[in-house]
């Protein structure tokens, strides 16, 4: 055997063992996502075994007190103040976004003096304020409570949430968008779909986990 063929002969060896490492990890990673699906979406469908104490890493009730305090004296349920909190901002009180929305609820300045007049009669708190949970979560969920009281629908809230009450308002008079001038069908703005649908979903979950 000549020292070429030797060469050559060990480099397809060792490519072929490559390639046979490679196969048996694609084979495991499927076996791995199989199995995660089964678990998630077969398994333990009421939430109150192994799949709900893994469900509960990822929705947690972090500022459990402040949310229970505060969803019961605005009359909001506490499964949908947890759904914005995780939503807004995953739990980071000092979060900020691009746009200057403020902490775990995402309170704009703005919207935040507003909410401090109609509900303390003046402005009390700076927008620094808003980086204290009790605070930011207390005039969220305040807010909730108005946009739940003039909709009367909790996606259509949710939306304004995201999008503001004039531009909810005027889909809601759109047909193509709301056919009963109450419920969102159709929005038109993608990001405020999605966020419509994460937060119901993640209402949904908080209901299963700790609610039922």
């Amino acid at each position: 055997m000549s020292r070429r063929y030797s060469e050559r002969h060990a480099r397809r060896s060792r490519e072929t063992k490559g390639h046979g490492a490679i196969g048996f990890l694609v084979v495991f990673v499927l076996l791995l996502f199989v199995g995660v699906m089964v678990f998630f979406f077969v398994s333990d469908t009421n939430y109150k075994g192994t799949k709900g104490k893994v469900y509960k890493l990822f929705y947690q009730q972090q500022y459990g007190e402040q949310v229970h305090k505060y969803a019961t004296e605005f009359g909001v349920e506490e499964p949908l103040v947890f759904a914005v909190i995780r939503t807004e901002s995953g739990f980071r009180a000092d979060v900020e976004s691009s746009a200057g929305a403020q902490g775990l609820m995402q309170l704009m300045p703005s919207t935040f003096d507003w909410l401090q007049e109609s509900l303390d009669g003046q402005v009390i708190y700076t927008t620094e304020s808003l980086k204290d949970p009790d605070i930011n979560i207390r005039y969220g969920t305040y807010l909730l409570s108005v946009l739940l009281n003039k909709y009367g629908n909790r996606q259509t809230a949710v939306a304004a949430y995201n999008a503001g009450t004039t531009t909810v308002d005027g889909w809601l008079q759109d047909p193509n968008i709301s056919p009963d001038g109450i419920t969102l069908t159709n929005i038109p703005y993608e990001e405020t779909a999605t966020y419509v649908e994460r937060v119901g979903n993640a209402y949904e979950l908080y209901q299963k986990l700790y609610y039922q």
